[in-house]
């Protein structure tokens, strides 16, 4: 099973949970950011005005830009320098954590993020909160690089909170970590861990939680028509992958200043979000205690079916994968699919409880499960395997994914080639009443079938709410 970061320390999940410190996991994404909002009301004695640190940097760079008059002369370069930054690998969030640190913002991406600031600049506009504000409205800039770049400015801080928590729970296996002259222990388990604050860290990108708030709130009616025509009414509207792309936003925001500072009136309005990691509504985590408890409660052997073979791996998999769906259908853990306002928790969820569920079944009858390996293509959501050849990849997508038939058709198919796997399940939840695209999808393997092509299995679970009984 994926170990929690207090399994691989061997500490209590309540000692890491005292010293308020994100107990994510040490083999798997984390999809949890720090959020610099957070920063402003952080009671982490290492944290405590944290958020003056970060806006003295970026008052810093926009200090030097103040003086650039074109860009790449010496004062624009330097501003940019600034704002390069490494992903640091020892962080503890995991969306980063597989192979070498890339750049969290290279050199190009610092370019452009410099003419932004430069343009904002000359439009009296010097605040250093706009650089929190970059996952608005700059391509390739989300969350995870807002984040990256909050954690190596506050690095120090990071190290001698982990430091502290070292000390207090008296971990053993520890790496001597040196930054700015200091020493800090960190504990070790693969490698280095630094630990962070559960109290910064948010699951949400900035504009996401901001519901229906004008887009523009002090202007001509001229100026709000024009802009709602484009990207909408509000900011959440405006933010939407689907409704607009980044680099329209951007080049409205750059033409109207104003329009920009309306965009700060109301980041700053908005007061930060804490999540709640006891309920965990986003299911980041608890996917792994509900995996635990099912698998224990509703045990598969698998002894019979020994030794795996190419011949009988498909089997395997799919009695596997039968057992979810009757766990799912029959004992109850559709309910889990969905939040404590039975709202359907993001796909993503569904995919870390199969992994969870199936990985326990696995370990007790001693099969590999190597989940999201990725051939250069992009990540399957599992590869279950026994040895070099004995593979099988399964993808897992709820019937409303708007993308369930392409994955069908060109998405798995591709995995398939890049993992030299011979046998894929696509394993679809289904969480609406409407069958349309299921239909559809049974009668195109139907038809690959009839032509003699690989056809990749199809299994159906039912995952709808179903009704209280009180209400049948």
């Amino acid at each position: 099973m994926a170990k929690k970061f207090n399994e691989a320390l061997n500490v209590s999940e309540s000692q890491i949970d005292t010293e308020g410190a994100f107990n994510g996991f040490v083999d798997i994404d984390s999809k949890f950011y720090i959020d610099p909002r957070l920063l402003i009301n952080a009671v982490t004695p290492e944290f405590v005005g944290c958020h003056s640190i970060f806006e003295k940097y970026f008052n810093n760079v926009l200090k030097i830009l103040t003086f650039s008059t074109i860009q790449g002369d010496k004062f624009w370069n330097a501003a940019r320098k600034l704002l390069v930054f490494k992903e640091h690998r020892y962080i503890s969030l995991g969306y980063s954590n597989r192979g070498n640190p890339g750049k969290a913002i290279g050199m190009k991406l610092a370019g452009e993020i410099t003419n932004s600031a430069k343009t904002l600049i000359d439009a009296g506009i010097k605040d250093p909160d706009i650089f929190e504000l970059l996952g608005v409205f700059e391509d390739n800039v989300g969350a995870d690089r807002i984040s990256d770049l909050t954690a190596r400015i506050l690095l120090k801080e990071l190290l001698s909170f982990t430091n502290r928590i070292v000390l207090n729970l008296e971990i053993k296996n520890t790496f001597l970590y040196e930054f700015d002259n200091q020493k800090f222990f960190l504990p070790e388990y693969i490698k280095p861990i630094i630990l962070v604050p559960r109290e910064i860290l948010t699951p949400l990108p900035v504009a996401d939680s901001w519901d229906e708030i004008d887009i523009v709130c002090s202007h001509n009616d001229e100026l709000r028509a024009k802009v709602n025509s484009i990207i909408g009414s509000n900011w959440k509207q405006a933010t939407n992958r689907n409704r607009t792309k980044k680099s329209t936003l951007k080049e409205i925001l750059l033409k109207e200043p104003e329009l920009f500072k309306d965009l700060l009136k109301t980041y700053k309005s908005k007061d930060p979000i804490k999540y709640d990691f006891k309920k965990d509504p986003f299911g980041e985590l608890i996917w792994h205690e509900y995996a635990q408890r099912y698998s224990n409660e509703y045990p598969l052997s698998l002894n019979q079916y020994r030794p795996i073979t190419d011949d009988n791996i498909l089997k395997v998999v799919l009695i596997i994968i039968e057992k979810f769906r009757s766990l799912i259908e029959d004992n109850g853990l559709s309910t889990l699919l969905y939040n404590e306002k039975r709202q359907l928790r993001h796909e993503r969820y569904s995919q870390l409880l199969f992994y969870g569920i199936a990985d326990a079944y696995c370990e007790a009858n001693n099969l590999d499960l190597n989940r999201e390996p990725n051939a250069g293509i992009g990540p399957v959501d599992f590869k279950i395997s026994h040895g070099y050849k004995s593979k099988v990849n399964v993808e897992i997508k709820y019937s409303t994914n708007s993308n369930l038939f392409n994955g069908y058709v060109n998405q798995l198919p591709s995995y398939d080639i890049a993992e030299k796997t011979f046998h894929s399940v696509y394993l679809v939840i289904q969480t609406s009443n409407s069958e349309s695209t299921i239909t559809r999808l049974l009668r195109k393997r139907n038809e690959n079938k009839k032509n003699g092509k690989r056809t990749p299995e199809i299994i159906i679970v039912d995952g709808k709410l179903k009704p209280s009984a009180s209400k049948r």
